[in-house]
């Protein structure tokens, strides 16, 4: 399994859930300001990889774009592989905490799909990381370990939503359905405007994420509710 910074550092974490071990063992003395260094890595790549492809693009290639020596990127992460599943774990990790988060409010079914709607759109609008990961191809060459890594991560964020769907529509919140089916017919709306969207086009950011999050509301809410 491809290893990276974030996977040591939780082998011992510090006091307040700060992540305290580098890759190699190394005490990280500013666990802030390392995971910010990791992020900016991972922008980087995910830079390099949408504008060359992931098979073409190098280490060479990410460090430079990143403006740090091919040591530091090394500190951080052990191979091109490694990187480009914590591009994919990273944000789906995020979207993951946000929708716990959420879910914690204990709020009716249909607002919290609403929320977690507008969080996704907003996100994939908002958070390059989030949409670089979202867009970019699946390599080939990636191992299926590595598949599997990011599998696991997918699913549990649409067994959540397909929960709270479910939920909602026992109570009647929404149209009766395959509430797995409805999760994904959900997901791909929701993320596919990362691929469509254009900064300084017909429509703002703002009036997509609304327009967007109205219209699956409305889908899943039936007639009677528009």
């Amino acid at each position: 399994m491809a290893s990276s910074a974030r996977t040591a550092q939780r082998e011992e974490p510090a006091p307040g859930s700060q992540r305290a071990v580098g890759i190699r063992g190394h005490r990280v003395r500013n666990p802030a300001l390392a995971e910010a260094r990791r992020r900016s890595i991972l922008l980087a790549a995910a830079s390099v990889f949408g504008r060359k492809g992931y098979e073409a693009a190098t280490m060479d290639d990410i460090a430079r774009e990143g403006g740090i020596t091919k040591g530091c990127l090394y500190y951080y992460f052990t191979s091109k592989e490694d990187i480009f599943v914590e591009i994919r774990t990273t944000a789906l990790e995020d979207a993951l905490a946000r929708l716990e988060g959420l879910l914690a409010r204990g709020e009716p079914p249909a607002l919290t799909l609403r929320r977690a709607l507008r969080d996704q759109v907003w996100h994939m609008l908002n958070s390059p990381l989030e949409r670089y990961a979202n867009v970019l191809a699946t390599p080939s060459t990636l191992s299926e370990e590595s598949r599997r890594r990011i599998r696991q991560l997918q699913k549990r964020y649409r067994a959540l939503i397909a929960s709270l769907l479910a939920a909602g529509m026992q109570e009647g919140a929404f149209v009766a359905g395959d509430p797995k089916l409805v999760t994904f017919t959900l997901m791909d709306a929701a993320l596919g405007v990362g691929w469509w969207f254009q900064e300084g086009g017909a429509w703002s950011r703002e009036a997509v994420v609304e327009h967007t999050v109205d219209f699956l509301m409305r889908a899943v809410q039936g007639p009677a509710r528009r």
